[in-house]
């Protein structure tokens, strides 16, 4: 993770589940520059161009990756949105 959207993203991601897989752009993981892709529960997240794409097998959501740096909630309520209810947990 290079730029601070990967980690951002990364942080916010660790914050709905501990099973966040990403892809990266190169086999080997010394040879990547980036992450192509990030995987959680029913999501596929691709962060390029300045743009974080959020992709369920249906819905698909495009916004802002500068979001991830200056409104950080208001992209946890996009991703949580695109989960769906039945698949967060309530205690």
């Amino acid at each position: 993770m290079k730029s601070s959207e990967e980690i951002a993203l990364w942080r916010l991601l660790r914050r709905l589940s501990d099973r966040v897989r990403f892809d990266l752009d190169a086999r080997y993981l010394d040879q990547a520059s980036k992450i192509t892709a990030y995987c959680v529960k029913n999501l596929l997240i691709h962060l390029e161009d300045g743009l974080l794409t959020i992709m369920d097998g249906t819905k698909q959501k495009t916004i802002a990756a500068k979001l991830l740096r200056k409104q950080p909630s208001t992209v946890f309520r996009e991703v949580v949105g695109m989960m769906g209810e039945g698949n967060i947990e309530t205690f």
